[in-house]
């Protein structure tokens, strides 16, 4: 009968085919190194004495200064240049005189080192054009007179402003004893019909609280404005009211 291995022999076996391989492993990376590194020598050993190798045929390729075989030719076999003889005074005089001859002429000839004066061309007439463009109007002065007018013009106008602000018309003054008034507002808490009260007197509107007892509803706070002496001029409150302040009210009796 073939013997039970126990767990612990187990694990003992595995553990030991782990290490093999991972000996087995580390055995062939080092051998790739060092073969990875000889290669790499050796390619540069090759790489340097193929350079030498390449220096040598350079140096030997170079060739050696080579002298001419010719033969240098001597006095007598020099050619003979053909000797220039100098000038006659006669083509001296001959060529001052043609040059005096073509200074006449409109253009001076090259080499003579004669500048000659600008000719003017008749019949062309250049017009001087400004530097900037000129505006299509013409730029008016203006004067004292033409300054105190357009102020004055400009206080008229001011004036006009003013009057027609003035012409507005303005809120009736409100009458201690007076039977009519405009109502902006019922509230049932003292403290709502208290702070649009303040509100309207910022504003400098005559504005009052009043109480209202409704009974059932209780006591309410009504917020008006006035009073004032009749019901047309409570009225004209009240239209005043809507256009500048956009509050819609009522017209109530005292």
């Amino acid at each position: 009968m073939a013997t039970l291995k126990t767990r612990t022999q187990r694990r003992m076996e595995k553990r030991q085919a782990v290490i093999l391989l991972v000996l087995v492993l580390v055995v062939s990376l080092a051998s790739f190194t060092l073969g990875v590194i000889v290669g790499r020598r050796g390619a540069e050993r090759d790489l340097a004495q193929k350079i030498q190798q390449t220096e040598k045929v350079l140096v030997a390729q170079t060739a050696s200064p080579v002298v001419s075989s010719m033969p240098v030719p001597t006095t007598e076999q020099q050619v003979n240049l053909p000797s220039v003889e100098p000038e006659s005074e006669k083509t001296q005089l001959s060529f001052y005189d043609d040059l005096a001859k073509e200074t006449a002429s409109e253009t001076a000839p090259l080499g003579s080192g004669i500048n000659l004066a600008p000719v003017e061309k008749q019949g062309v007439s250049e017009v001087a054009q400004p530097p900037i463009d000129l505006p299509d109007q013409p730029i008016v002065k203006k004067t004292t007179k033409d300054i105190a007018a357009s102020v004055k013009d400009t206080a008229q106008k001011v004036s006009t402003v003013l009057a027609s602000q003035k012409s507005e018309p303005e809120m009736p003054k409100a009458v201690s004893a007076g039977s009519h008034a405009v109502q902006i507002g019922s509230f049932g808490a003292a403290g709502d019909a208290i702070a649009l009260k303040q509100k309207m007197l910022d504003r400098k509107y005559p504005a009052f609280v009043v109480e209202a007892d409704l009974g059932k509803k209780g006591l309410w706070y009504r917020v008006r404005i006035g009073p004032y002496a009749d019901s047309a001029t409570a009225k004209l409150a009240q239209k005043l009211l809507e256009e500048k302040e956009q509050i819609k009210g009522f017209v109530s009796r005292q």
